[in-house]
């Protein structure tokens, strides 16, 4: 059953297709009981995708993702990217995005919590002592989870890997990018949206001859962790960028 629909769109809206398609049109995001949908008019017709279908929805200026929340795929509106990704979601009952969640790119999430807001939040994030520490003693709180997710972010990639000594050449490394993102396309699980749209901005970064921080390797290791058919072809491609 349908339960809501956002009439209001822009010609310059566009969808992300988990192919890697981009799609312009009008939008309309439509929420459903478990997984919701968003609708693409382009061309006088109406096409709908699932959010298993789609990577990202560009509505109005603002960026909308699927995130898995409580056994629903919801769209929610992508506050701040990073490592830990902030995204706005709509409580029950109401259709504006005041909700706060957090997600990391190794797949672990967290509802940003009203009880227990301390020791939730120092766990969740303790893989950077120095926010936790900040957490626990009150140095940040509840209403600054903008800078806790920002010095997270900035935390996580201070552990960006060390330069190489004897780099490979930039079109060696976007060679095996390209080759293992084909592997992932032609296989189905979960998270295969999520780890090619990270393989996109690792191929990005490395066009560009920039450092690949550690949180994106991280992150695609924690896309495919559940796919072993991926397993010695993803440890060789990170040999590769190391080098």
């Amino acid at each position: 059953m349908v339960l809501v629909s956002f009439s209001a769109f822009s010609q310059t809206d566009f969808i992300v297709t988990s192919k890697a398609d981009t799609l312009v049109g009008e939008v309309r995001i439509l929420s459903y009981d478990l997984i919701e949908r968003v609708q693409l008019e382009r061309d006088k017709k109406k096409e709908t995708y699932t959010a298993l279908q789609v990577l990202s929805v560009n509505k109005d200026g603002k960026i909308y993702k699927p995130v898995k929340y409580q056994n629903r795929y919801v769209f929610m509106q992508l506050l701040k990217p990073g490592y830990l990704n902030l995204y706005g979601f709509k409580l029950e009952g109401q259709n504006t995005y005041d909700g706060r969640f957090l997600v990391k790119l190794n797949g672990t999430s967290q509802e940003l919590p009203n009880i227990g807001f301390k020791k939730i939040m120092a766990d969740f994030l303790g893989d950077c002592s120095a926010v936790a520490n900040k957490i626990k003693e009150g140095d940040l709180v509840r209403t600054q989870i903008e800078n806790i997710v920002d010095e997270y972010n900035t935390c996580m990639n201070s552990k960006s890997a060390p330069p190489a000594t004897t780099p490979l050449s930039e079109n060696d490394k976007t060679q095996a990018l390209d080759d293992f993102t084909k592997k992932v396309e032609a296989l189905d699980f979960e998270s295969k949206g999520d780890a090619i749209e990270l393989l996109k901005d690792i191929r990005n970064r490395v066009s560009k001859g920039e450092a690949i921080p550690n949180y994106l390797t991280e992150g695609l290791k924690g896309y495919v962790a559940k796919t072993p058919q991926l397993t010695a072809d993803l440890e060789t491609l990170l040999a590769l960028l190391k080098k």
